[in-house]
C-alpha cells in the first residue's frame, strides 16, 4: 500500500472525506494547467517538500515582485516528487506539470495573511517550516502570516472560480457538486463494502468502489437534479434500484434496430412479478426507465403514461449507477438507462446523438475494425429509445440502450470479469481490505511479481487498443470504468478485456473510410468526431496513459522508481513500429507523463 494512501486511512471519515476532494481539486487546477505551482524542498522527515499553488494571473517573472500571501491559494506538504514542466522559468521553484493526490501529504494549507485566526497546533512545526521555505529571495510572506487547515474544498474553489470570473450560478452549482462529493465520500468510509474476492461474481466488484476516479474532483459526486429529492446517503440504494415501465407514443419515439424485441422479456417479468398482464396501448412503445428517473418523466413528459409500481424489478447497478443487469430476465443482456443525477460532474441521462450512434457503431463499425477478437471484445449496443422532444437537453431523459453484457456468462467460458476501477481499490471492510485489490487477490507481495504481471498486463492493454487507433484512427474510452479484464478462473492469468461505453470514442472518419470502407454514422458536430489523427492519440493516452497505467503503476508501487514506466517504454517499442506515425508523435510529443522527471524514469518509446 503506498505511503501516502496509508496516512489518509490514518484519518476519521470526515477528515478523509474533505482531503480527498481537496486533493483532486487541486490535483485537477494544476495538472490541467488551470493555475501555476511550484515545488518548494523543506527539511522535515514526514515531508520532502511542498506544492505550493499560486492564484491566477500571478507572473513567473522572478524580477517583476515577490510573490506575498495574497499571491498563494493553497499549500500542500509532499511526500514524494511531483513531475515537473521542462519549460518552467520561475526561479523560486520548479514548476510542477502533473500532481497526483498520491504525491500529497494528507492536509492541505490555505493563507491567513493578516494572522486572525487561531494557530493549527497540530501542526505548529510543519507550518513554521513551510513559512521559513517562504522566506528566501522572490518571497515577502508578512511575519504575521498564517497557514489554516483547508476544512472544505469550497474556500478553494470559489476563490479560483472568483478569479476567474465564473459566473455566480456555475459557481455555486459546482460548490453544491464539491459538498455532495465529500458527503458522499465520507458515507463510502464510514460504510466501506466488503473486500471482494477473485471468486466474487463481476457484479460485487463493481459495487466494491470506495473511492472511484483518482484524480477528478467531483468522484464521489451523487447530485440529484430537480425535480429529484436531494436523497441524504443511505436514504437511497443506488447500486440496487428498481426498474420501472412508461408508454410514449411510437411517433415520439426515435427507435433504433430492434428495442421492442429485446424488451419483450422484461415485460413478460414485470407481468409475472404483478400477478397480472401489463398491456400496451396500440401506436404506444414500453420504455424502461430506471427508478428514480420517474420524477423527470413526470415532469417533463406529458405525454408518458406512467405503470403503476407493481410493474416493476429489481435491479443490480454497475459502477456507473445507470448500468444495471437484470439476472431474472436477461443473461447475455443489459441495461443502460438515463438517470436525472450527475456523477463527475456529468448528468448520467443518454443524448440523442448517444442513442443514434452506439446501435449503428457497433454493427457497422466495430466487425470492421483492427482488433483480435481473441484478446479484446467490443460490448455492443445493440438498440436504443430516445424521445424526439425538439429539446435535446429533455429528450435525453427519456431514454435507454440496450447492450451485451458478457460479465453475465463469464464463469461459462472458464473466466472472471473485473472492472479495472476495483483493481486500484482499497479501504474495504474485512480482512485485508486496507490492500489494494491488485495486490491481495493476485498475491503480489514482492516488487519482481509486480512487475511480471504489470508486463503482462501493459502488453495485453496495447495489444488489445492500440491496432484500432494505428490502423483506424480509432480510439476507444478504455478508462479503467470502461474497461473490463479477462482472468482465467483457474489459473488467474490475464486473457484479455472487454470495452463497453461509446460516449467518449475518437474517430478520425477519413482514415475509418480509407482502412474499413464503412462510414461513421453519427450525427454532425459529435464530440466523437476527430479533426486529424492527433486527436486519437491524444485521446488515447489521456484513457489509457493518463487514467488507467498512471493509477495502476502507482498502487503498485512502481511509480517512483521509475520501474513501471520502463515496462511501459518496453512495450511501446514492441508495439508500435518505428515507422509508424504515432511512434513520431510520441517522440515529438510534450505529454507530462510521457516525459518524466529523472527521478521517477522516462517513458518513451524510443531508447
Amino acid at each position: 500500500m503506498p505511503i501516502s494512501a496509508t496516512r489518509i486511512a490514518g484519518l476519521n471519515p470526515a477528515d478523509r472525506a474533505v482531503f480527498a476532494t481537496n486533493a483532486r481539486l487541486i490535483s485537477c487546477l494544476v495538472t490541467e494547467s488551470l493555475l501555476r505551482a511550484i515545488y518548494i524542498p523543506i527539511s522535515r522527515t514526514d515531508a520532502i517538500g511542498m506544492c505550493v499553488v499560486l492564484e491566477n494571473e500571478v507572473s513567473s517573472d522572478a524580477s517583476h515582485k515577490p510573490y506575498q500571501s495574497k499571491d498563494i491559494l493553497a499549500i500542500v506538504p509532499l511526500l514524494h516528487l511531483p513531475l515537473f514542466r521542462h519549460d518552467g522559468t520561475d526561479l523560486r521553484g520548479k514548476e510542477i506539470s502533473l500532481l497526483d493526490p498520491l504525491d500529497m501529504m494528507p492536509v492541505v494549507f490555505e493563507v491567513d495573511g493578516d494572522g486572525i485566526m487561531p494557530t493549527e497546533i497540530e501542526y505548529s512545526d510543519l507550518t513554521s517550516a513551510i513559512l521559513k521555505a517562504l522566506s528566501g529571495p522572490g518571497w515577502a510572506i508578512s511575519s504575521s502570516t498564517k497557514l489554516l487547515l483547508s476544512r472544505s474544498p469550497i474556500s478553494i474553489w470559489e476563490k479560483f472560480g472568483s478569479s476567474i470570473g465564473l459566473d455566480d450560478k456555475i459557481l455555486k452549482e459546482i460548490s453544491n457538486e464539491f459538498t455532495s462529493s465529500v458527503k458522499w465520500q465520507r458515507y463510502s468510509y464510514e460504510h466501506p463494502p466488503k473486500a471482494p474476492l477473485f471468486t466474487s461474481p463481476s457484479i460485487e466488484w463493481e459495487q466494491s468502489i470506495v473511492e472511484g476516479h483518482p484524480t477528478h474532483p467531483m468522484h464521489k459526486t451523487r447530485y440529484f437534479l430537480p425535480p429529484l429529492p436531494d436523497f441524504a446517503p443511505g436514504s437511497v440504494d443506488l447500486y440496487h434500484p428498481k426498474l420501472r415501465l412508461v408508454a410514449i407514443p411510437r411517433r415520439n419515439l426515435h427507435i433504433a434496430y430492434d428495442f421492442e424485441t429485446n424488451t419483450q422479456p422484461i415485460l413478460a417479468a414485470m407481468s409475472k412479478s404483478a400477478g397480472r398482464e401489463l398491456i400496451v396501448k396500440e401506436e404506444y412503445v414500453a420504455v424502461p426507465v430506471h427508478g428514480l428517473q420517474i420524477f423527470h418523466i413526470q415532469h417533463k413528459f406529458k405525454d408518458a403514461e406512467i405503470y403503476p409500481e407493481e410493474f416493476s424489478l429489481s435491479l443490480l447497478a454497475q459502477q456507473s449507477i445507470r448500468s444495471v443487469i437484470l439476472p431474472e430476465v436477461y443473461t447475455g443482456l443489459s441495461l443502460k438507462l438515463g438517470v436525472g443525477i450527475k456523477l463527475t460532474s456529468a448528468v448520467r441521462t443518454i443524448s440523442p446523438a448517444s442513442a443514434y450512434l452506439g446501435p449503428r457503431f457497433s454493427k457497422k463499425v466495430v466487425p470492421a475494425l483492427s482488433m483480435d477478437p481473441k484478446i479484446v471484445t467490443v460490448a455492443k449496443e445493440l438498440a436504443s429509445v430516445v424521445h424526439t422532444h425538439p429539446d435535446g437537453e429533455i429528450a435525453k431523459h427519456c431514454s435507454a440502450i440496450i447492450r451485451e453484457a458478457h460479465e453475465n456468462t463469464s464463469e461459462e467460458r472458464g473466466e472472471r470479469l473485473i472492472v479495472c476501477t476495483a483493481l486500484v481499490e482499497s479501504g474495504h471492510a474485512g480482512e485485508g481490505g486496507e490492500i489494494p485489490a491488485v495486490v491481495r487477490v493476485f498475491e503480489l507481495h514482492t516488487e519482481e511479481k509486480r512487475v511480471d504481471w504489470l508486463r503482462k498486463f501493459v502488453r495485453m492493454l496495447f495489444e488489445a487498443f492500440l491496432p484500432s487507433v494505428m490502423e483506424n484512427g480509432v480510439a476507444f474510452e478504455c478508462h479503467p470504468q470502461n474497461c473490463l479484464a479477462r482472468f482465467d478462473l483457474s489459473t488467474k492469468e490475464l486473457k484479455g478485456f472487454i470495452i463497453r461505453d461509446f460516449g467518449g470514442l475518437r474517430v478520425h472518419p477519413e482514415t475509418l473510410k480509407a482502412t474499413t470502407g464503412v462510414d461513421l454514422e453519427v450525427h454532425d458536430g459529435h464530440s466523437i468526431i476527430a479533426q486529424d489523427l492527433d486527436d486519437v492519440y491524444t485521446r488515447m493516452y489521456h484513457t489509457i496513459f493518463h487514467n488507467h497505467l498512471q493509477q495502476l503503476i502507482r498502487v503498485l508501487g512502481l511509480h517512483y522508481s521509475g520501474a513501471g514506466w520502463e515496462v511501459v517504454r518496453e512495450q511501446l517499442k514492441e508495439v508500435v513500429p518505428e515507422d509508424h506515425a504515432l511512434y513520431k508523435a510520441e517522440e515529438e510529443s510534450s505529454l507530462e507523463m510521457l516525459h518524466a522527471h529523472e527521478d521517477v524514469g522516462h517513458v518513451s518509446i524510443r531508447e
